[in-house]
């Protein structure tokens, strides 16, 4: 049985790109909850929080990410992209007055419905964004003329200016971003598309130019993520002292900024990834000295000559805003993630840190509560992605579950960034074989150190999580009691024809052939594992809007479970694409999980 009710406090809003404006006087950032995202203003002299009404609702992005808004450079106003498309901008709301943006992008062909990552030029005559994760569009402000930058990849994100110059990031195929990318710039007034430095083999991205004009970028040259200098078509690495480790993730998205320059080009600021935990640093450019002035998980920083934003987040810290001063560097909390709770909010509760652990070179982390014993459910959670990470950020659905009493084990299996890309590499060619013996081999410490037991034990995951998680309990079933897969990949040649354009590419060399080897994805997919997954109970949740892992192969997977005798269950979320973001469907799921693991 699982413990008793200890905390719902399920209602967490999004916290996205804080930016201070140019007068230092206030920060903006983004706030999304109940699949509803607004802008707020925070001011500095007082703390008070404030919605900034907009008619051309923001497109804001996700998790650490940003490229949704910049200030006009008097601190008037922004520009921003609006969910229904197009480039936007907003002076600063009256109190009490909604505020009637306009469009600025008003001459131009086609339409552009899906922007993301705005820049604005020095001089804020032009402004720039990526549209739907390829093209290059340029708007100028003043007459609203817009073009789109030629150039030769199929995909780009995160414009940055230095004078009258954008420079971008941009890849193809058969590459993602933290495989291979590659930097270009454009200069006005023909915005003629030109590369910037190419390196094979290497992933760059997160260009920033220092106040006397260097070019520095994030880049795995050394394989590391780590900031350095562009200087001649090549990146010469920035020195840090100490342990390497990587100071940026990888990008589903636009607008991470893990770094960027001083005020006075001197300095880095860099979010690390330490194990998975994190801390927030300034490195010397000259000496690579490292001065960490704050602990936890950093993202969406920003360095001005009034001080510093960024987002914070912890196992134990629901994700801040925060703000720290430009000389001192004292920390002020601006804004939180929690929302009013009947409960209580999570500060009243006994939330855990977690340990960290390597099995055979494969990293870990347990959640484990003071209460747990061997009889005390244990959850093998699989991250998605599969490229991806869970830094130890706050994540309700961890804490909701340690505190009912069990204890959460997150697997970095081979593919998982923040440990080098030789280890993010690694699943190249090995997708649904490394990630299932990585699952099964921590699972099996896990039990040998007496954190569970077979019959007790659920694996967990959404996506390519979910694919893991499915693929390990049907390579050795004996090892768990269920399976609870979230939307998953579960037939590998249909992903490839169906999957999400941005990463359809990709599957092709994460299996290590083409769709047309019918037997090597079937060997890959939890498709070729039904008779072992129906020994174990399967939970299956799946929205019936999702266009990343279509709905389907859900309900493909559960027919054929039905049909060997499984005892399989699927759930339906209508109206949900890829993640639940509605918060009653959140409740379900964690209801829906709660029944599962209350019949084991």
């Amino acid at each position: 049985m699982v413990g008793p009710s200890v905390a719902r406090c399920l209602a967490q809003r999004d916290l996205t790109e804080p930016r201070l404006d140019p007068t230092g006087t206030r920060v903006a950032f983004g706030a999304a909850h109940d699949g509803v995202g607004t802008l707020r203003l925070i001011e500095l002299a007082d703390g008070s929080e404030r919605e900034w009404p907009l008619s051309a609702t923001p497109a804001l992005a996700r998790g650490m990410g940003g490229g949704c808004f910049r200030w006009l450079p008097d601190g008037s106003g922004i520009v921003y992209a609006a969910k229904d498309g197009g480039v936007w901008e907003a002076t600063l709301p009256v109190a009490g007055e909604a505020v009637e943006p306009c469009r600025v992008d008003t001459h131009h062909e086609g339409s552009l419905t899906a922007l993301h990552g705005v820049a604005l030029s020095d001089d804020a005559r032009f402004v720039a964004a990526i549209d739907s994760l390829t093209s290059v569009v340029i708007v100028e402000r003043a007459s609203g003329v817009t073009r789109k930058v030629v150039h030769q990849h199929s995909f780009s994100l995160d414009p940055v200016w230095h004078g009258d110059t954008v420079y971008w990031q941009s890849w193809s195929q058969p590459h993602m971003p933290w495989d291979e990318a590659e930097i270009w710039c454009a200069t006005a007034p023909d915005f003629r598309a030109r590369r910037v430095v190419r390196l094979r083999d290497v992933s760059l991205q997160q260009c920033a130019v220092s106040p006397s004009g260097e070019l520095g970028v994030m880049s795995d040259v050394t394989g590391w993520v780590r900031p350095g200098v562009v200087d001649g078509g090549v990146v010469e690495p920035l020195p840090i002292s100490g342990e390497p480790c990587e100071c940026a993730g990888p990008q589903w998205g636009g607008g991470l900024r893990s770094w960027c320059w001083s005020p006075d080009g001197s300095r880095w600021l860099v979010a690390r990834n330490l194990s998975g935990f994190g801390d927030l640093a300034t490195v010397d450019r000259a000496t690579g000295e490292v001065t960490t002035f704050a602990r936890a998980v950093h993202g969406a920083v920003s360095w001005s000559a009034h001080g510093i934003t960024a987002l914070r987040s912890g196992a134990i810290t629901p994700t801040q805003v925060v703000y720290f001063a430009p000389d001192t560097f004292e920390r002020r909390m601006l804004a939180t993630s929690e929302l009013p709770c009947d409960d209580g909010p999570w500060s009243s509760f006994d939330l855990v840190e977690p340990t960290i652990g390597v099995v055979d070179g494969i990293p870990y982390r347990l959640f484990a509560p003071d209460e747990a014993s061997e009889t005390s459910p244990l959850l093998v959670w699989v991250h998605g992605g599969p490229t991806d990470q869970w830094q130890v950020t706050f994540m309700p659905r961890i804490a909701h579950w340690v505190g009912r009493g069990c204890r959460v084990l997150v697997v970095d299996h081979r593919g998982t960034t923040g440990h080098g890309r030789e280890f993010q590499q690694a699943l190249n060619g090995h997708w649904g074989e490394c990630d299932t013996a990585d699952v099964v081999a921590v699972t099996r410490h896990a039990h040998a150190a007496g954190w569970g037991t077979p019959r007790r034990t659920v694996v967990l995951g959404g996506s390519a999580g979910g694919f893991a998680a499915l693929n390990a309990a049907g390579t050795d079933p004996g090892l768990f009691a269920g399976v609870v897969a979230l939307y998953p990949v579960v037939d590998l040649a249909n992903a490839a024809e169906r999957s999400w354009h941005f990463e359809q590419h990709s599957i092709a060399v994460l299996v290590g052939d083409s769709p047309d080897n019918v037997d090597l994805y079937l060997a890959r997919s939890p498709l070729s594992k039904i008779d072992a997954l129906s020994r174990v109970r399967v939970l299956l949740m799946h929205g019936d809007l999702d266009e990343a892992v279509p709905f389907d192969h859900s309900v493909l997977i559960a027919d054929q479970l039905r049909r060997r005798g499984g005892d399989v269950s699927l759930h339906v979320f209508e109206g949900e694409g890829h993640g639940f973001r509605k918060h009653a469907n959140q409740e379900r799921e964690y209801a829906l999980i709660g029944d599962f693991l209350r019949t084991l």
